[in-house]
């Protein structure tokens, strides 16, 4: 077996963090919230993510705050006032969201 046959387990750890990006509109909207800067409203989010319905937002949103990856604040205002942020760890992962996203761009140029 060469070692571009090999099978290289994945740790629990990177298989969570894989099941929840491949998750539909989820990468989308941590580069959302990496380019668009923090934290952003519920509304603003879903202007950035064009075409998500607000029952998907509010989904991926959830999964997105249990994986450790979007902290969520509620400001005790009147109307109270919801706002999402990525964590360190979210900054990570959009960062390297971003750099895929930037290979990608080199990739269309270059055909």
């Amino acid at each position: 077996m060469t070692a571009s046959n090999r099978k290289i387990p994945l740790t629990e750890a990177e298989n969570d963090l894989l099941q929840t990006l491949s998750a539909r509109w989820t990468m989308h909207i941590l580069l959302a919230l990496h380019t668009c800067g923090n934290p952003r409203r519920f509304g603003e989010i879903q202007g950035y993510v064009p075409g998500i319905s607000n029952r998907m937002l509010s989904s991926r949103l959830a999964n997105l705050e249990s994986s450790g990856l979007v902290s969520r604040h509620v400001a005790a205002t009147r109307p109270v006032t919801i706002t999402y942020r990525l964590t360190d760890l979210g900054q990570q992962v959009a960062a390297a969201l971003n750099r895929l996203r930037d290979v990608a761009a080199y990739s269309a140029g270059s055909r």
